[in-house]
């Protein structure tokens, strides 16, 4: 069977599936165990097939369908904005499409996207006391960059998939929690990043199944939260954790996913699309090569007045960010039923509903970006979607430390370093992994002299 005619099909089963639930109940046991069956069913396509399955579905059903668990995607600009700037926001356990169906793996603590009301304010309030502001850090992390793609100088090539998460995870503990991970540790946490996708299988088969895969994982969870507990920041970010009544476990939990799901996924997804970018282009680079050496010119070491100057490279960090969002998806839960028009049909959906913004087409909307699928850094970035937009509830808390990590790799990477061939930069649309050049490698990866 043809993917288009899978995929259309798929969909005609949600709007029987609508039809049902709107009898049965949303979250009835049948109502559960049916969504639950259609989430696989979806999935199995979805995850290897998902920009063509989503603009299969929008072109030719309309800028809002049904899919994976009887969500209603919204693919649009102008919808996915106001979906992102509803408030108050009433969340589930879920990862963008993802549903988080195995709290084991979590050690039973929800995603901080899964937490609402005082929960959710406590976890805002704990990552604006965790973060810092990269203008305040800036010595430090140029240091924490430049150590990095140092040791990458020895081993001779910079690998975008392999090398950028474990750079990222060894430098936002230092940032958050001055602490100095082992090479074990950083490896593990990488396991953990790489494999969170299994999350979305029932707890029994996460927890028993494939213990043996996941069990090591979930261990290495608990032996860091204990590390974190030793750290010097600990007793400042207990402080702001209990004023929102969040026990230690909740706040460990929630700092953990913060440095591994949203710091080091996403920042190291859009770094390796920032560097794609510049390997491909050869214009986007010498102009960001000129603005480098004009903020390095008779200084000595890497300080603010580098982040701050750094203006033209930051509009290079956006644009990549909206052609290659690393966070597809934004999620949320239907505080009343409601419908949707599905070629002249009016489909319900029930209180409870996921409802999905699409930021990937959202950032390609042909109403909203002139040539939408060209680089072009002289946009109006002012409402910007990745990082969730700005101006509500929902922005994300580490937008400012993300870019600055990044501008921070730019500077030194075309200052101190050189290489001398890349394998091409692709960026995979079909498997649902972050949308970054994971193969890319800089060979011949050296320190200037």
């Amino acid at each position: 069977m043809q993917l288009q005619e899978k995929v259309l099909k798929a969909h005609d089963r949600q709007v029987r599936l609508a039809s049902i639930l709107a009898k049965v109940g949303n979250t009835s046991p049948i109502g559960r165990f049916l969504r639950l069956i259609v989430y696989y069913l979806e999935a199995a396509v979805m995850l290897r097939n998902w920009r063509n399955f989503l603009y299969i579905r929008k072109d030719n059903i309309g800028e809002k369908f049904f899919a994976v668990d009887q969500a209603v995607i919204h693919t649009s600009f102008s919808e996915v904005k106001k979906l992102m700037q509803t408030q108050p926001q009433l969340r589930g356990n879920d990862l963008g499409i993802i549903r988080i169906l195995a709290p084991s793996y979590l050690l039973n603590n929800p995603l901080s996207l899964g937490m609402n009301g005082q929960e959710h304010q406590g976890a805002r309030a704990l990552f604006s006391e965790a973060l810092p502001d990269p203008l305040e850090v800036s010595e430090l992390l140029g240091e924490l960059v430049n150590q990095n793609l140092a040791d990458a100088a020895k081993k001779g090539e910079l690998h975008i998939g392999n090398d950028l998460p474990e750079m990222l995870i060894r430098i936002l503990h230092r940032l958050v929690f001055e602490i100095t991970l082992t090479e074990e540790e950083v490896k593990a946490s990488k396991g953990f990043v790489n494999d969170i996708a299994i999350a979305s299988l029932p707890n029994f088969v996460v927890k028993y199944l494939l213990a043996f895969r996941t069990a090591p994982t979930i261990k290495h969870r608990q032996h860091l939260i204990e590390r974190y507990k030793q750290s010097p920041r600990w007793a400042a970010l207990l402080e702001t954790g209990s004023k929102y009544q969040l026990n230690e476990h909740q706040i460990g939990n929630t700092l953990f996913d913060m440095i591994h799901i949203a710091g080091t996924a996403g920042t190291s997804a859009l770094l390796g699309s920032v560097i794609g970018v510049l390997t491909l282009k050869e214009d986007i680079r010498n102009h960001v090569i000129s603005e480098v050496n004009t903020i390095w010119n008779n200084q000595e070491t890497f300080n603010k007045y580098s982040l701050e100057n750094a203006t033209l490279t930051e509009k290079v960090i956006l644009e990549t960010a909206r052609l290659y969002p690393p966070v597809r998806f934004v999620s949320q839960l239907a505080t009343q039923a409601g419908e949707i028009t599905v070629k002249e049909t009016k489909c319900p959906f029930q209180k409870g509903t996921r409802l999905i913004g699409s930021v990937f087409t959202a950032n390609r909307d042909t109403n909203r970006y002139e040539n939408p699928d060209s680089f072009d850094i002289t946009r109006d970035f002012s409402d910007n979607l990745s990082w969730n937009s700005h101006g509500h509830e929902r922005i994300c808390p580490g937008r400012s430390l993300s870019i600055g990590i990044i501008k921070t790799f730019c500077l030194h990477l075309l200052q101190k370093y050189q290489w001398q061939s890349s394998t091409e930069a692709k960026w995979d649309f079909d498997n649902v992994t972050a949308v970054t050049p994971n193969d890319l490698v800089l060979q011949e990866f050296t320190q200037k002299p």
